[in-house]
């Protein structure tokens, strides 16, 4: 089947906004918004972000989901994406309808229009990019340079999922509520852009591990943090050191880590509360540089990487 069979037949129906054109062009032309708008890229690599043995469907989903993560840190609601599909010669056609049935249904899930990109044949394995336009919900997107000393520290949702789920694979099992965190990153409802957007003073998703990106918001901000590993929500609840760190360090959570001003701690907990977004409070902000971290009082002495490194 040529290229532009596959875009006429999996991916034209599901791109329905008007400045898509049926994708049969090489552009296309955004939504007008009232709002500044966001724009994200992801790209997933067979091999790297996602196993060869992995669902296509699930890989679709996480090539949503990744990108999603990222418009909900700047405080913005997603709304149009692109598609870079590298689709190998390998796999059959059975594969790329799974595939495309299942990229749609999530792009449905979250509101969000296919409106184009590009496919190619792959001489390798499966590769893909999503780029993604997002709308602010204030008055500009929420970044990583924000954040203040003396402010609280939050994350959402459970931290070191992915690895338990990554484990279970290597250890043989296949279907599970940790493999399926593994694979489908397991991103907060709609209400935690909203939450970012109304409290956040510096924001960025959990991607690389959360000490990792710890250290990029304190640096960002040019301002320390501290976290306070037993407040840390560990997936498996996680009770000694080495597991914290392997959690805290390995990535693919997808949640939100953010910080905002003390005196908004009871109105965060209470609109969370409300919105059903799971958040917890981890630590706080200090004038001085980089990342410290302490469990039960005492300081710990951290591994040289803190994250997956990218290259």
């Amino acid at each position: 089947m040529a290229e532009r069979d596959w875009i006429a037949k999996y991916f034209a129906p599901l791109a329905r906004a008007g400045g898509a054109a049926g994708l049969r062009d090489d552009l296309a032309q955004l939504a007008d918004s009232k709002s500044p708008t966001v724009i994200t890229v992801d790209a997933l690599v067979e091999g790297v972000h996602f196993l060869a043995s992995d669902p296509v469907a699930s890989v679709a989903q996480k090539l949503v989901r990744v990108n999603v993560s990222d418009v909900y840190a700047a405080g913005a609601l997603p709304s149009e994406a692109l598609l870079t599909l590298g689709w190998p010669k390998e796999r059959p056609e059975s594969d790329l309808a799974e595939f495309a049935s299942a990229l749609g249904a999530e792009l449905d899930a979250f509101d969000i229009h296919l409106i184009g990109g590009d496919t190619v044949r792959s001489p390798g394995g499966l590769f893909l990019s999503l780029t993604m336009t997002g709308t602010c919900l204030g008055e500009t997107p929420v970044r990583r340079m924000g954040a203040g000393p003396g402010e609280d520290v939050w994350v959402t949702g459970r931290v070191g999922a992915a690895y338990l789920g990554f484990d279970a694979i290597q250890k043989g099992a296949d279907e599970s509520a940790e493999v399926e965190a593994y694979r489908v990153p397991q991103v907060q409802p709609l209400a935690a852009a909203h939450l970012v957007a109304q409290f956040a003073t510096a924001a960025m998703d959990v991607s690389d591990g959360l000490l990792g990106d710890a250290t990029s918001l304190a640096g960002a901000s040019d301002i320390g943090i501290l976290i306070a590993l037993e407040t840390v929500p560990f997936a498996g609840n996680a009770t000694e050191l080495d597991e914290m760190i392997r959690l805290s360090t390995w990535g693919d959570d997808y949640q939100l880590l953010f910080t905002s001003e003390k005196t908004r701690r009871d109105e965060i907990l209470a609109d969370a509360g409300r919105s059903g977004v799971v958040i917890t409070l981890i630590g706080e902000t200090r004038p001085e540089g980089g990342l410290s971290v302490t469990l039960r009082n005492s300081p710990i002495n951290l591994p040289e990487t803190l994250g997956f490194e990218h290259g």
